[in-house]
């Protein structure tokens, strides 16, 4: 079901590409995830923070069970995860890192990305993973970053330090007065849906890549709490983007090995 949204006035994102694969680590006490980013890209923030938007999506009902870690992240061209891992991993190594039993809870599929106007309207399916209660998708949970031209490495581009764990080099395009898109249920974890983002410039030739995207990606933002655990980037690992391209059906594009940096 496509909602039509009214134009958003696009919002300063910073958000420097970090070289780092998907974990979870606390920088200040505590044994490190096993294949967690560096204490160095986690401090320039791996996806920005948990921004405070109103109504939006997350768990409904029950499920609550021991969440002591989550991550986001892209495990296909096409497809956005949401994981928890308990509050108590593994010991393994000699240098005391710990390895987190991650567990699916969310997977979202997306198969295309078609303009309407000034909006992209991207279509998907979600599914729910987890034994009990339900989760709600809406509007709010997803925008769209495209390149503004700055230099996120050049101090003249950064003006003041960014709020909600942001960075520079991205303009943020959102579904104006969204609505929920989607209530996954045990009886009914699957559905089908889709989401205009409102205003999003169109895609120039100028600025496609050899490999036909543009630089821009499409983001699933995680809750602020999830089944009782409050999410706090960079311990909680939430980038939750996909590079995009316009049209009826998803690009081929492999994803990176970088999840953070799908296409590289």
């Amino acid at each position: 079901m496509t909602q039509r949204m009214k134009s958003a006035k696009p919002a300063v994102l910073v958000l420097v590409p970090l070289l780092a694969a998907a974990g979870c680590v606390d920088p200040n006490s505590g044994p490190e995830p096993e294949g967690s980013p560096s204490e160095a890209g986690a401090a320039a923030d791996p996806g920005g923070g948990v921004a405070d938007r109103g109504d939006r999506g997350g768990p409904i009902g029950g499920g609550t069970g021991d969440v002591g870690a989550v991550k986001t992240e892209a495990t296909g061209n096409d497809t956005v995860e949401l994981f928890t891992a308990p509050s108590a991993g593994e010991q393994v190594g000699e240098g005391g890192s710990m390895a987190l039993d991650w567990t699916s809870r969310l997977s979202i599929t997306f198969t295309s990305a078609e303009r309407d106007g000034d909006d992209v309207v991207f279509a998907g399916e979600a599914t729910y993973l987890h034994d009990e209660g339900g989760y709600l998708l809406h509007g709010k949970d997803f925008s769209v970053l495209v390149p503004d031209g700055s230099n996120p490495q050049d101090p003249e581009d950064i003006e003041e330090p960014p709020e909600d764990g942001a960075t520079v080099g991205y303009a943020t395009y959102t579904a104006a007065d969204a609505g929920p898109l989607a209530e996954l249920t045990q009886e009914e974890p699957s559905a089908e849906f889709s989401v205009a983002i409102a205003d999003v410039p169109a895609e120039q030739d100028s600025e496609r890549h050899q490999d036909g995207t543009t630089g821009r990606y499409l983001r699933y933002e995680t809750p602020q709490e999830l089944w009782g655990h409050e999410v706090n980037p960079p311990q909680d690992y939430i980038p939750g983007r996909l590079c995009y391209v316009e049209g009826g059906g998803w690009h081929d594009v492999p994803l990176f090995e970088y999840t953070d940096v799908p296409c590289g």
